[in-house]
Order: C-alpha cells, then sequence, then structure tokens
C-alpha cells in the first residue's frame, strides 16, 4: 500500500489542510486540531461546536497562509457561503498555529474527562469575525497540546493503562485530538461505499481522516489491523480502535446544510453492515484511530505494510463521558 492524502485540521469540525508532507508528534501530526470553536451560554460556560450539529462549520476552508515567509507561522481561514453572505463578511482571516499565549484569557471548557480543561480565548479580532460570519456569538479558543485527557481522572488512569503496553512512549507523552492521535483510512473501503448511494459518490473529506491509504483493493481490511509502518523510515502507528461515525457524515459540504438526496442519509446506509464494533453498538464504524510510536516525516506516496493484524475487531473501551467522544470532528 501507499500513502495517497495527508490532511490537518487546525480548527475542530473546520475543513482540513491537504499536505504532501507531515510531522508524527506525540499528539498525532503537527498542528491539528489545536483550536475549537465555542458558543458562549448565558451560564457562563461554553458549549463545543461541531459539524454534524452545526453544519454551516463546513463553509470554512483551511488553508496555509501565503501572506508569511514561514508558511508553518500562520494559517488562513476563509469563509465560503453558498450564497453572499447577508454581514458582508466575506475577508479570509490569519490565524497562527502557535499563538503567543502571555496575555490570553484562559477558560474551561468540557471536553473528553476533563469537565474544566483549560483553553485561551483568542484575541476579539479572531471572535469577532467568526462571529459576523455565522451571525451569533463565538469563540476561538486555543487547546494546545493536552488536548482533552485528564490523566488525574481514574476513567483516564484505567483506560491508559489498557493501551500503554501498546504505545512505547511515557504516559505523559499520549495526548489525543478525538478519542486517539490521529485517524487511518482506505481509498478501498470509501469506493465500497459508492454503490450504496446510487449516481453519488462518498466523499472522504465528511470523514476527516488525517492520513489516507489506498488499502490494495481490500475494502474493510483496516478493521483488523493492529499497527502499520512506514517503509521508508521505519515510523510505525498503532492502530487501537474504530472510529465511530455520526451525523456529520450526512452534512453537504458544499452547502453547509444536512444533504439532501442519497448523500444525504449515508449514516443510515452504512448502519446496515458497518456496526461491527460491540463498543459502538448502534453506530457504523469507518476508519480506525491510532498512535504515532515516534516522531518523524510522513510524506504522500510513502509505501506502507501492515506490520501486526488483529485475528478479531477491536472494542470500543474509551471513557465517554460527552458527545464529542464519540466523533471525529
Amino acid at each position: 500500500m501507499k500513502i495517497t492524502q495527508l490532511h490537518i485540521y487546525p480548527i475542530k469540525s473546520l475543513r482540513g489542510i491537504s499536505l504532501p508532507t507531515a510531522t508524527f508528534c506525540a499528539q498525532g501530526l503537527a498542528y491539528d486540531r489545536r483550536y475549537i470553536l465555542l458558543k458562549p451560554s448565558a451560564n457562563g460556560t461554553y458549549r463545543n461546536m461541531f459539524v454534524g450539529e452545526i453544519p454551516e462549520m463546513a463553509l470554512f476552508h483551511c488553508k496555509l497562509s501565503t501572506l508569511t515567509e514561514n508558511p508553518w507561522s500562520h494559517f488562513t481561514v476563509d469563509y465560503h457561503p453558498p450564497s453572499p453572505p447577508t454581514s458582508g463578511q466575506n475577508s479570509p482571516i490569519e490565524i497562527p498555529f502557535s499563538p503567543n499565549l502571555d496575555s490570553s484569557e484562559r477558560i474551561n471548557i468540557e471536553i473528553h474527562t476533563d469537565p474544566t480543561y483549560p483553553t485561551y480565548r483568542m484575541p476579539d479580532e479572531m471572535n469577532n469575525w467568526f462571529s459576523e460570519c455565522f451571525g451569533y456569538p463565538v469563540i476561538l479558543a486555543y487547546l494546545g497540546d493536552g488536548l482533552g485527557i485528564n490523566m488525574e481522572n481514574e476513567k483516564a488512569k484505567s483506560w491508559i493503562t489498557s493501551i500503554k503496553p501498546l504505545i512505547p512512549k511515557p504516559d505523559s507523552d499520549i495526548n489525543f485530538s478525538d478519542s486517539a492521535a490521529l485517524l487511518l483510512s482506505s481509498e478501498s473501503s470509501l469506493e465500497d461505499l459508492h454503490p450504496r448511494l446510487g449516481g453519488e459518490k462518498a466523499v472522504l473529506e465528511k470523514f476527516r481522516p488525517n492520513i489516507v491509504v489506498d488499502g490494495e483493493g481490500k475494502a474493510w481490511d483496516e478493521d483488523f489491523w493492529g499497527e502499520v509502518k512506514i517503509v521508508r523510515n521505519g515510523l510505525n502507528i498503532v492502530l487501537t480502535s474504530n472510529c465511530a461515525r455520526c451525523t456529520s457524515i450526512n452534512v453537504d459540504l458544499d452547502r453547509g446544510k444536512m444533504g439532501e438526496g442519497e448523500s444525504g442519509s449515508l449514516l443510515k446506509k452504512m448502519m446496515r453492515d458497518r456496526r461491527i464494533d460491540p463498543g459502538h453498538k448502534w453506530t457504523p464504524i469507518f476508519g480506525r484511530y491510532g498512535f504515532p510510536t515516534q516522531g518523524g516525516e510522513i510524506r504522500v506516496g510513502d509505501k506502507v505494510v501492515v506490520s501486526r493484524r488483529n485475528k478479531e475487531h477491536t472494542v470500543w473501551m474509551m471513557p465517554r463521558l460527552t458527545h464529542v467522544d464519540e466523533i471525529t470532528v
């Protein structure tokens, strides 16, 4: 097999950035899912925004900045509404990959196993830009590198203990964007979805993978992959669990609404034969969550081999305290 696509998603639930090369770090791919959008509530709390509930998030496109000498200094977010925005807000905004947090307000949100996870509110210039596009108050918050796992939480400790033998690195280096450090999927499995949609085709971008492999024509073979290796440099990815899917795969990405026609019912169609994980009894599976075992560079075109295969399907074990745990956003 070979890697055919690499993607990062700097802001959760917004459109991602396709890359020719990417770098493994403890958090998966560098700069992936470091920001989150929040809706402030009247009681002072914040609700995490995700595209399955707010499909218009699909209208926000991220790309590497062309305005800075270092392309990894900033990224650009561009708003692409299906019709001209009534607010007049249509110019892109530049956001740093690694913001200066010295003067940033610290706010707490609920994410994964931590009900009071510390994040950092970005400047009003950014918050106002998103608020004008959405038409209601929105806050952009920086998650940083911890990404929502409270190491002191008993459920988190139990879960980390169960996967530690598979991951040769200290506990303190295990970090998560959504249930794992990264998500791998196969083009062969995507092709198996096309016939379910009549004349339409399933859109890989809706599944939001980080690494896509061609799959050698074997649909759903990745269900049993325990580890894959990048042949060029020997980097390993331990694959620990399945990715359960939600209504986000029904979103029409171009219109920012739930899809109509066959593609708008893809989740239901997958439920017929893709409910393969007893830990996610009622939801279909597409893709495998995993962790890189060491740092290094990977490239589109890199040859990949399955270095360990499971005899049976893995069963989901992550503590699920909020809806965010169940999806890749």
